[in-house]
């Protein structure tokens, strides 16, 4: 879906960039695409919307857009995404019924995996983060989801076939995520709530050398409880040895507290939230399969459920 030079040079006018040099497509991405975009004025990224344009998703990204506003405007210490205004004193342009915007290409380098170093700067950053968005008001309605929906799916879900991989490995895990989901339903999760980012982890960080620089992709943005994000620093650094495991778990919440203190009461249910996110994340591929329809499941979907139940078994383990 490369944007053609003709297109290329259409967001250039519209954002007033200069002459297009080249454009070339950056790696990663689910949904979205995301081009660099070097003029005669620098570098930019394009991010094109992978998704149908709809009342919702143009909400979502306005939405998106005043916390990214808010945090530039208050001197947040991490760079960011902070979109640029096209010719019309708008973030966002639709053209060929495409959206798009653009942002300055943030300088930064990727690591390849986690030590405490790097975790210690992460948790930071992260604590950062949640201090500075504590009075960020959106009018969004969207909420961490419901279970009741997850107990109905599970039901469903044991109506699968053990003919492919992904099915079968969904079943022998079942059971398991049935007993899981009984722990959990009952504990209210009422702590403080702020914009969670809810996709915090190295993938979507700029580092210089083992120091966080910058943050991106703010687009699963959410109203929920801070240690939701906490759990998802957690389960994305997570090693699979138990003794390893509640190290690491320790030491985030150390360097979390050393910034943004957290009470003995959020402290005691982040891996209860975890526990509960896993199960959730556990439903969502019974979709995935589904719609597959009895097709080969794409490669990473089926990493990302095995690491799932890595992670839930460990927690549960440590809930005992």
């Amino acid at each position: 879906m490369k944007p053609t030079k003709k297109q290329a040079d259409l967001i250039s006018k519209a954002y007033n960039l200069g002459k297009v040099k080249s454009l070339k497509p950056i790696a990663g991405g689910w949904v979205n695409y995301n081009y660099l975009l070097e003029t005669s004025r620098g570098k930019f990224v394009v991010r094109i919307l992978g998704s149908r344009i709809k009342k919702e998703t143009k909400m979502r990204l306005t939405n998106e857009f005043k916390i990214l506003e808010y945090l530039h405007k208050n001197n947040f210490p991490y760079e960011i995404p902070y979109p640029i205004k096209n010719n019309e004193g708008k973030y966002l342009t639709e053209k060929s019924k495409q959206l798009f915007w653009v942002y300055h290409y943030l300088e930064g380098s990727p690591i390849k995996d986690y030590d405490d170093a790097t975790i210690k700067s992460i948790a930071k950053a992260l604590a950062t983060y949640h201090q500075y968005v504590e009075n960020v008001k959106i009018n969004d309605n969207r909420k961490v989801d419901s279970l009741t929906k997850t107990y109905k799916k599970y039901k469903k879900m044991r109506m699968l076939k053990p003919d492919t991989p992904a099915n079968k490995l969904v079943l022998e895990n079942l059971g398991f995520f049935e007993e899981s989901l009984k722990k959990i339903k009952k504990i209210k999760f009422d702590t403080k709530q702020v914009q969670i980012h809810y996709d915090f982890h190295k993938g979507n960080l700029l580092f210089d050398k083992k120091k966080v620089v910058g943050i991106i992709d703010f687009e699963r943005f959410l109203y929920a409880p801070r240690i939701l994000d906490i759990t998802q620093l957690i389960k994305c650094t997570y090693k699979k040895d138990k003794k390893v495991f509640m190290e690491r778990v320790n030491f985030i919440i150390k360097e979390y507290d050393k910034i943004n203190p957290l009470t003995k009461r959020e402290k005691g249910l982040i891996l209860p939230m975890l526990a509960r996110d896993n199960c959730r994340m556990f439903e969502r591929f019974y979709e995935l399969i589904r719609g597959s329809q009895h097709k080969k499941i794409h490669e990473g979907d089926l990493s990302c459920l095995k690491w799932t139940i890595d992670v839930q078994k460990l927690v549960m383990g440590a809930m005992r």
